[in-house]
């Protein structure tokens, strides 16, 4: 498949980090888009103001995993942890960087994830956010009971908006470049069937595969794309900011309810 202009456009991957540091989950997300388009591999790990403010007040403790013992938590532990965990982001972006010799870089910033990664997000950059830690762990765990026999799947976000067009085109750049099967979720507020959802495919994607599957979404509420995300069983949720919920609370609900990376397209 020829490279469109959306996927030449894409420069950089921003992997999105928060405590309690990286997982394996998104950072093979953003493994298989830096190796795919052989683009910069760029960390953001951003500091909670919201840890650091629990942490500054005087009746909050913490109790040993272990000892069971109780004890004041000290801002100045949290900001050594949090040095600690930085550096561990560190040597695994070096270490990728390395085995897929793309140049890497990575920032330390405090303040609220989502309002940092929506202020460096634009054509040429797509986001990888991982998903909630306990959801993440509990859908890892059965899988693990299926073995490796599932196939892998990229869910691709289509909406009207040039944002929606370069989701799709570089889900399915993942797809062919990782071996992965490609669903599309085609946004449109018409009660469509299958023959004209593949129509409108058609018009936005270089080419549809025959195992390709199409979904119908009304609407891009974090209800339905968890939906979507689920029906798909997908390993990796692909859409564009026209699609993505910009408040906070609505943001963190969608990485709560979804079971895989997100990757967010400006």
């Amino acid at each position: 498949m020829s490279e469109s202009r959306d996927e030449i456009a894409l420069r950089r991957v921003l992997l999105a980090i928060e405590p309690p540091g990286l997982s394996l989950q998104p950072l093979a997300a953003a493994r298989a888009l830096a190796q795919s388009a052989h683009i910069e591999l760029a960390g953001l790990f951003v500091e909670s103001l919201d840890l650091l403010r629990l942490a500054a007040l005087p009746m909050t403790r913490e109790v040993g995993a272990t000892s069971g013992v109780v004890r004041p938590i000290e801002v100045i532990d949290v900001e050594r942890a949090l040095r600690a965990q930085a550096e561990e982001v560190q040597r695994a972006l070096s270490s990728l960087a390395a085995e897929l010799d793309v140049s890497w870089s990575l920032r330390v910033e405090r303040g609220e994830l989502l309002e940092r990664v929506l202020a460096e997000l634009s054509e040429t950059v797509a986001a990888v956010f991982a998903p909630a830690p306990r959801r993440w762990h509990a859908v890892m765990g059965a899988r693990s009971v299926a073995g490796e026999a599932r196939t892998r799947r990229v869910l691709g976000i289509l909406d009207p908006t040039p944002a929606g067009t370069r989701a799709v085109s570089v889900a399915q750049s993942l797809a062919l470049s990782q071996g992965m099967a490609l669903t599309v979720a085609i946004v449109s507020t018409e009660n469509a069937g299958l023959e004209a959802l593949r129509e409108t495919a058609l018009k936005n994607m270089p080419a549809v595969r025959a195992d390709t599957r199409l979904l119908h979404l009304t609407d891009t509420s974090v209800g339905a794309l968890a939906d979507a995300a689920r029906l798909a069983a997908c390993d990796v949720l692909v859409l564009g900011s026209s699609a993505f919920p910009r408040q906070r609370r609505e943001f963190r609900a969608l990485l709560e309810r979804v079971s895989c990376p997100v990757v967010l397209l400006g």
